[in-house]
């Protein structure tokens, strides 16, 4: 892999080489507009052992043409009108995202955000704010992301919906500007119901490629998703799977109650699940530790396992040992099989 941009950091949290995968529950609007429930939604994150939390900016008038977002995103945000009317309705202004920045400040979670505008970017840099995330939407978004760039904030870019050409050119701004950045493969589904849907194998692709960190942003229910065969493969399983590839972080929707009304709630981790997630991941981090050793539960097996160097003839006091008089069998308790060539040329002082 190539070994530029491994390590970035979001404030008090970092991600990349040799960092734990970092799990970040994205709060999104499932606060529905209440900077109450925004600042509940991050003390339950903080609950649940998350050290970062991260919420949407949104300016509506910014970031979208109302007629057009009536046109194509009624169907998916029918209880809304259409997107425009969902971001409306549940979005927090500025001065409460200020706000909120203060208090997971306060009680010691990173605040992180997703800006949908040039605008939304510029004030959330005003703010102070420690590093961007840029949804898939804006990936290809070049004059967004050059201008981004220059606000010299780490920033992590989600690539779904995008090529790799797409991609590719995102990357090459980036690297130009000098500010540093990570992916996320992304599936830009809601959710995704087939393992077939996941290509978990962009992960390592993307570390390969563009040498910097690179992790997953999850849309997968908690219920988890259907193989070929109609079995069941557990949320868990995709996890420890984005992980075996090189996953620097999990990002996966949270909320208070997913059974609320919001957009998100069918695919959102409630405050027990989130726990369960960071435990799960931190076990996966163990079992795909690097180190390989004589491990002490293998110890036991080692002492009968392993070889040792034999005699395969009687060998008389004096001889001078060759290649020819020995050869290896089970127990590991004498001379270790890896070593024989030190013996040989040798005399022996005793008969064997």
């Amino acid at each position: 892999m190539n070994k530029e941009n491994q390590t970035i950091s979001l404030g008090s949290v970092s991600i990349g080489e040799g960092k734990p995968c970092l799990i970040v529950p994205e709060g999104g609007d499932n606060h529905r507009g209440s900077l109450a429930a925004a600042k509940e939604i991050a003390h339950s994150a903080k609950e649940a052992g998350a050290s970062i939390i991260k919420f949407q900016l949104h300016l509506p008038e910014e970031e979208m043409v109302k007629k057009g977002m009536e046109e194509t995103s009624s169907s998916m945000f029918k209880n809304w009108g259409s997107l425009y009317g969902f971001i409306e309705k549940n979005l927090l202004k500025p001065d409460e995202h200020a706000q909120l920045m203060e208090y997971c400040k306060t009680i010691g979670i990173q605040y992180f955000c997703t800006p949908f505008s040039l605008k939304a970017a510029e004030l959330l840099r005003d703010m102070g704010v420690s590093a961007f995330k840029i949804g898939s939407g804006e990936t290809e978004d070049m004059p967004f992301i050059e201008e981004a760039a220059k606000m010299s904030k780490p920033m992590v870019i989600s690539t779904g919906m995008s090529t790799w050409e797409e991609i590719g050119l995102t990357v090459d701004v980036m690297k130009k500007s000098g500010t540093s950045f990570s992916l996320a493969h992304c599936i830009s589904a809601y959710p995704p119901k087939k393992t077939s849907q996941l290509h978990l194998g962009v992960i390592r692709e993307m570390r390969n490629r563009f040498g910097v960190p690179v992790g997953l942003s999850d849309h997968t229910p908690p219920e988890g998703v259907e193989d070929s065969s109609g079995k069941k493969i557990s949320q868990e399983e995709t996890i420890w799977g984005a992980i075996g590839a090189g996953a620097a972080f999990v990002e996966k929707h949270f909320t208070l109650d997913r059974n609320a009304p919001d957009a998100d709630s069918n695919f959102s981790l409630d405050s027990k699940a989130l726990k369960n997630l960071i435990q799960t991941v931190r076990a996966a981090e163990e079992a795909f530790d690097k180190e390989r050793a004589v491990f002490d539960q293998e110890k036991p097996v080692w002492i009968w396992a392993k070889r040792s160097v034999v005699a395969v003839r009687d060998i008389a006091a004096g001889e001078m040992l060759n290649r020819s008089m020995i050869t290896s069998k089970r127990p590991g308790t004498g001379i270790r099989s890896k070593e024989y060539h030190k013996i040989i040329g040798k005399k022996t002082k005793r008969s064997i």
